[in-house]
C-alpha cells in the first residue's frame, strides 16, 4: 500500500488551519503596533484648518553655541533684548530696569534655575508685554511677570524646601548677592512647575507666547489663533497655522499636573536613548534653548561611559567635574527609538554641528531625562501645541507635509 501522499485532505486542512493562523498572529501584531502608536497620541490627527492668525518673531542675532536667542520686547516703554528659554516658563525682569513699577506692587514669588543655580526673589506683577515681529508688526501679552529685588547664586538651594533665601552652605558658606539691574529672561517652557524644577507658579497663564491677545493692535482669539508655538534658529512663530506647521512630526503629551484647571498644562515629551547603539533608557525630554551643554540621566544600573576633567569654568564651584567620555555615541527618539520616530544621534567629542558644548551624566536617582541644550536647534525645529497637547520636530530644510507619530 503505497504512503499518503503530501496532498491529502488532511494535510491540506492542517496546512490551511496553520496558514490561518498565520495570518491571524500578523493581524494581531499589526493591530498591536498601530494602537501602541496611537495610544501615544490622540485618536484624531491635528486640525489646524481653522487657525490663521500668526506672527514671526526673528532673533535678533544669529544663532549660535554660545548665547541664549533673544527677542525684542517693551515692556513699560523699555526696551529689552529679550532672551528666549524654553527650558523654563515666566519672564523675569531686574526691578532697577522698570523704575516706574512701585516696589509695594505684586505677589511675593520666587524662581530657581536648576542648571545655573541661581535664585530669583521678587513680585509677580501683571504687565504688558509687546514683541517686535518683521516689517514692522508686533504681538502683545499680557501676564504676570517677576521683577527681581534680589537674586544670589546658590548651590545648595533645594527647591523642594526652600523658598525665598538662600540658606547657609554646607560648610557655612554665604551666597554673595547679585546685581539685579540686568537680569531679563523671558522662559516659554511647558512642564517645568513640578516640585523639583524650582517654578512653583510656572503655568500656562505666565507663559507670554501662550497668552498673545493682539497681533498690530487688532484682538486675536482663541478660534483664529492656536495657542502654540515654533522655535528654529532664526526665531519663533507664535500661533500655530496649517502653513507653519508643514513637516512636523507631532506625538502626543500627557496633561500636566495643572490640566485640569489649565487644559494648556502639558507634561515634558517622552523620549528613548540608547549609548553606543545598545539599551533603550526611556523617560522624559527637555528641548532647553538656555543652555549650550546636554544633562543625560540612564535608567538604574546602566553604565555611562565617563571621565573626570579638570572644571574648565573658571567660576565653578568645584575642581573637578564629571563628563560622558569622548568617542560615545548618544542616539536620542522622540518619542520612541522605534520607527516612524524622530531621532538623531551624535559622537561626543565628534564637533558636530548639533553636538552639545559638553554632556554631563546625571546620577540615575530619578527616571531617565535628557536635556538636549539649544545646539538641537542647528538640525531641528520644535513645536508645541498648547491647544491640543502635541509636540513635534522637523529637520531644518525638511519642506513635506506634517504627520503625526
Amino acid at each position: 500500500m503505497p504512503l499518503p501522499s503530501s496532498s491529502t485532505p488532511a494535510n491540506r486542512r492542517k496546512r490551511s488551519t496553520r496558514f490561518v493562523r498565520l495570518i491571524v498572529l500578523i493581524a494581531s501584531l499589526t493591530l498591536y503596533i498601530l494602537y501602541h502608536y496611537s495610544n501615544a497620541m490622540h485618536s484624531a490627527n491635528i486640525n489646524l484648518s481653522q487657525y490663521t492668525d500668526s506672527i514671526f518673531l526673528p532673533f535678533v542675532r544669529k544663532f549660535n553655541t554660545h548665547h541664549v536667542p533673544q527677542v525684542m520686547c517693551t515692556v513699560e516703554g523699555v526696551e529689552i533684548k529679550m532672551p528666549v528659554d524654553t527650558g523654563s516658563t515666566g519672564t523675569l525682569i531686574g526691578a532697577p530696569i522698570l523704575p516706574n513699577i512701585s516696589a509695594t506692587v505684586g505677589t511675593p514669588a520666587h524662581h530657581f534655575f536648576t542648571s545655573s543655580k541661581i535664585l530669583y526673589v521678587g513680585r509677580l506683577v501683571r504687565l504688558a508685554m509687546h514683541f517686535g515681529g518683521e516689517a514692522g508688526s508686533y504681538a502683545t501679552a499680557t501676564v504676570p511677570v517677576l521683577i527681581v529685588d534680589k537674586s544670589w547664586k546658590c548651590p545648595w538651594y533645594d527647591p523642594k524646601t526652600d523658598q525665598f533665601e538662600c540658606p547657609p552652605g554646607p560648610n557655612g558658606e554665604k551666597a554673595v548677592e547679585r546685581d539685579t539691574s540686568e537680569i531679563t529672561y523671558m522662559g516659554v517652557g511647558f512642564g517645568r512647575n513640578g516640585a523639583k524644577d524650582g517654578m512653583p507658579y510656572a503655568s500656562p497663564k505666565i507663559n507670554p507666547f501662550l497668552n498673545i491677545h493682539a497681533i498690530n493692535g487688532e484682538r486675536v482669539s482663541d478660534s483664529s489663533m492656536r495657542a502654540g508655538y515654533i522655535v528654529s534658529a532664526e526665531g519663533a512663530h507664535i500661533g500655530l497655522t496649517p502653513k507653519n506647521t508643514r513637516a512636523f512630526a507631532f506625538a502626543a503629551l500627557d496633561p500636566g499636573l495643572t490640566h485640569a484647571e489649565d487644559p494648556r498644562d502639558w507634561a515634558m515629551a517622552s523620549m528613548c536613548f540608547s549609548i553606543n547603539g545598545e539599551g533603550r533608557n526611556c523617560g522624559t525630554m527637555l528641548v532647553d534653548t538656555g543652555i549650550a551643554q546636554m544633562y543625560i540621566r540612564a535608567e538604574q544600573g546602566v553604565s555611562m561611559p565617563t571621565v573626570i576633567i579638570p572644571n574648565p569654568n573658571p567660576n565653578g564651584n568645584a575642581r573637578m567635574v564629571k563628563r560622558v567620555k569622548p568617542g560615545t555615541k548618544l542616539s536620542i527618539g522622540f518619542p520612541s527609538l522605534d520607527p516612524p520616530a524622530t531621532s538623531y544621534s551624535f559622537v561626543v567629542g565628534d564637533n558636530s554641528t548639533i553636538e552639545p558644548s559638553y554632556v554631563f551624566p546625571q546620577l540615575s536617582e530619578h527616571p531617565p531625562f535628557v536635556n538636549t541644550g539649544r545646539c538641537l536647534l542647528f538640525g531641528y525645529s520644535i513645536a508645541f501645541d498648547a491647544g491640543g497637547g502635541y509636540f513635534g520636530f522637523r529637520q531644518a530644510s525638511s519642506p513635506a507635509s506634517s504627520s503625526v507619530l
